[in-house]
């Protein structure tokens, strides 16, 4: 057995443990802890991951603008257009 599968072996166990210690938790005094501990995770886990997105929108600097790429153009200031042919990849079999 690899390092991948060990760890991964180990991840299933970890899980089935806390699923079972959760679900048993929740029918007995410390239902409503549980209860409130778990939606306090989801809710921290989707603001965090939210907030990460919204960091890497704001840092990322734009695209260069399509102009730029495709160059200046003909003499009437419009692209010329490639034949459809040169950017399709080759399809071999």
């Amino acid at each position: 057995m690899n390092k991948d599968q060990s760890y991964g072996g180990l991840i299933l166990v970890v899980s089935i443990i806390v699923l079972i210690l959760y679900l048993f938790s929740l029918f007995t005094s410390l239902g409503a802890v549980v209860i409130e501990i778990v939606v306090s995770i989801a809710v921290v886990g989707i603001l965090g991951i939210t907030g990460w997105i919204g960091w890497t929108m704001l840092t990322t600097p734009p695209p260069a603008p399509l102009e730029a790429e495709l160059g200046s153009g003909g003499p009437s200031g419009t692209t010329s257009t490639s034949s459809s042919s040169a950017s399709k990849p080759d399809a071999k079999s």
